[in-house]
């Protein structure tokens, strides 16, 4: 089970590329967030399944990804969201509280795009407390896979 100390911990570590925002509201949504912090610099971390295999994709928060599209584009078929349950066995997070981190048994997809930016924001297993991130140090710390740019699988509004 991955802990907000494990976290907290980690950001600690790497202060200066890392740190804790805390606030007294929870964040479940980007209207939430971005009474926080930058939505724009939001990553979301999902967890999926496939053919292949049970995968995290690191994305920006900003749009809905196009699931069909950017599974045949990394090479995984039948891809979908992982069951809350599958979540909770492979990553210790609960759905809506996993972040970019400890993800031990669980290799990542990382949206590029991510990395223009010196500072992202992620979950940290506690709706009351956002990790800020530089995006470099998500990647060094994970198994990855592959590289994507969410611009290519984002769904307009009216899909």
């Amino acid at each position: 089970m991955v802990s907000f100390e494990q976290v907290r911990e980690f950001a600690d570590r790497h202060s200066g590329r890392a740190r804790i925002i805390e606030h007294e509201m929870a964040i479940v949504d980007l209207e939430s967030g971005a009474k926080v912090f930058d939505v724009t610099k939001a990553a979301a971390t999902y967890i999926v399944e496939s053919k292949e295999g049970v995968f995290a994709v690191v994305a920006s928060a900003a749009g809905h990804l196009k699931w069909r599209q950017l599974g045949r584009a990394l090479g995984l078929h039948q891809i979908r969201l992982a069951s809350p349950e599958l979540v909770r066995e492979r990553t210790g997070y609960d759905v809506g509280t996993v972040g970019p981190l400890f993800l031990d048994d669980v290799r990542m997809f990382f949206d590029k795009r991510l990395l223009t930016h010196d500072t992202v924001y992620c979950g940290t297993e506690d709706a009351h407390h956002t990790l800020a991130i530089d995006p470099r140090l998500i990647v060094d710390n994970n198994d990855i896979a592959g590289y994507f740019d969410s611009g290519e699988f984002l769904k307009q509004p009216e899909e």
